[in-house]
Parts: structure tokens; C-alpha cells; sequence
């Protein structure tokens, strides 16, 4: 189930100059899932920023999501019409975002989250200075284009395996614990990832020694109990986790140990 997303247009106030600027350094800072009909450059300037996004809205290929933990020198580089949401990892946070029309970034840069290098996070820090000569933006929002498309720009992690089906099932699972949203059922995350329920479950049972049905019950105990550690009440956490009642979790609590 991709998540509902509303659009948060960004393109018109990209057309005198071709991108357009805007930061943030409110506290808790919490954006819930939408899109734009741009490319958007987002990267923090102090604290951290979890982030997440699914670059396939029409949910054809909802596996194909991503998220990150970005911090200083970290950025994130995502597509228009890409579903995405951000919330402050740290209390405090200052944040950046750079929206580009299609003319500036040319079909340059590699969508994903990336290591900034020194000259690509000096540029970016320039282009949030109050003392930058508006003049000067043009060029140096060009540049910064450039710099990531090179690949002066280094991924947060080496190329690897393409995720198994196990991994990919349980990476949905997640996504949707992590965002406080309904954890789907096991036929639609099957549905969403283009195989049938016995293809998952044979990929399961030979992965992990257990069902899909055994594995999302695993992860709904595993994050009630974290829910109740930071000092929610049983009837708070099933409320959030889409129980019926408070009694189900607790069945399923004591059926499935730590």
C-alpha cells in the first residue's frame, strides 16, 4: 500500500531563475509524506533528518523505496514526483532545499542519498549565506549540479546485492512501522511486490524459517514493545499499531517472546 501523498508544487516558483531556495530550522521539524513536480536537493546544516521516500508513486514497484539518516555532509537527491517524508532526528535541526526545474538539472546526478564532498558542501553552505550576492546564485546552484553529477559525490553505501524477496518483504513491513502507518497484510504486500502468496512464503520459510504471517507478527510485538519502552500504555500502542483492541496485542505479546 503506497502511502497517500499530496502534491506540494514547487515548479512555478522555480521559473524566474530556474530553482528555487527554502530552509528550515523549526524544532521537531515533521513533514509527512507529499511530492513535488520538480527535483528537490534536500540536506541538513546542523542535526539530523531521517527521511524515506518510494520513487515509484503509482505503487507499481512500492518495493522500490529508500530512506536515510542524513547528518551534516549528507544530502538527499530525489526525483519529481517522488512520495517522501522528513522528520528531525535530533531536537534541533537547520535544513536546506533546493528545488530544480528539469532545465537545470539536465538529467544530471544520481537520484539517492550521497556523501557531499568538501567543495559541493562549501557551495551549499555559500548558496544559504545572507551576505551571497543574488547574482551569484545562477552559477553556483550550476555548479552544485555539476559537482553531484560528476560523482565527486560519494553513495552512503557500496553497490550490493539487490535485496531478496524476504528482505524486500520485511523492508515494507518496516517502512510502515517507522512511519506510523497500518502494517499491510501479507496478499497485499505480495500483490505490491508482483509475486504470489505461496512464491512469499516459500522465500520466507527457506530466508528466515518462518512465514510471512509469522514474520509481521514478530515486528508488530517487536515495535509494540519499543512503543511501551518510551511510555505508551498497551491501549496506546495497539491503538497506533491498528489493533482492534488492546487485547489482541496482548495476545500476541505473550505468545511471542523477546
Amino acid at each position: 500500500m503506497t502511502p497517500r501523498a499530496h502534491l506540494s508544487p514547487k515548479l512555478a516558483l522555480t521559473a524566474p531563475r530556474g530553482f528555487a531556495l527554502r530552509y528550515s530550522g523549526q524544532s521537531r521539524y515533521h513533514c509527512d509524506w507529499h511530492q513535488h513536480d520538480c527535483a528537490m536537493l534536500l540536506w541538513p546544516q546542523t542535526g539530523g533528518l531521517k527521511t524515506a521516500w518510494i520513487d515509484d508513486p503509482s505503487g507499481a514497484a512500492a518495493d522500490r523505496t529508500g530512506s536515510a539518516q542524513l547528518s551534516r555532509s549528507m544530502a538527499v537527491l530525489l526525483p519529481a514526483a517522488t512520495a517522501h517524508n522528513t522528520r528531525a532526528s535530533t531536537q534541533k535541526q537547520r535544513h536546506g532545499e533546493l528545488y530544480l526545474a528539469p532545465e537545470v538539472l539536465k538529467g544530471r546526478g544520481s537520484f539517492g542519498a550521497f556523501r557531499l564532498d568538501g567543495a559541493t558542501l562549501a557551495m551549499l553552505d555559500a548558496l544559504v549565506s545572507a551576505t551571497l550576492d543574488p547574482r551569484s546564485a545562477e552559477p553556483l546552484v550550476d555548479a552544485i549540479v555539476m559537482q553531484i553529477a560528476v560523482g565527486r559525490s560519494l553513495p552512503l553505501l557500496p553497490d550490493a546485492a539487490p535485496p531478496s524477496l524476504g528482505q524486500r518483504m520485511v523492508r515494507r513491513f518496516g517502512l510502515a512501522l517507522e512511519w506510523d502507518q497500518q502494517v499491510p497484510l501479507v496478499d497485499a504486500v505480495a500483490c505490491e511486490l508482483g509475486v504470489s502468496q505461496r512464491q512469499l512464503q516459500r522465500a520466507c520459510l527457506q530466508e528466515f524459517g518462518a512465514s510471512p504471517i509469522d514474520v509481521r507478527r514478530r515486528l508488530l510485538a517487536a515495535r509494540a514493545r519499543e512503543l511501551m519502552a518510551q511510555g505508551q500504555t498497551l491501549a496506546q500502542a495497539s491503538l497506533q499499531l491498528g489493533f482492534a483492541s488492546s487485547g489482541h496485542l496482548g495476545r500476541l505479546l505473550r505468545a511471542i517472546s523477546h
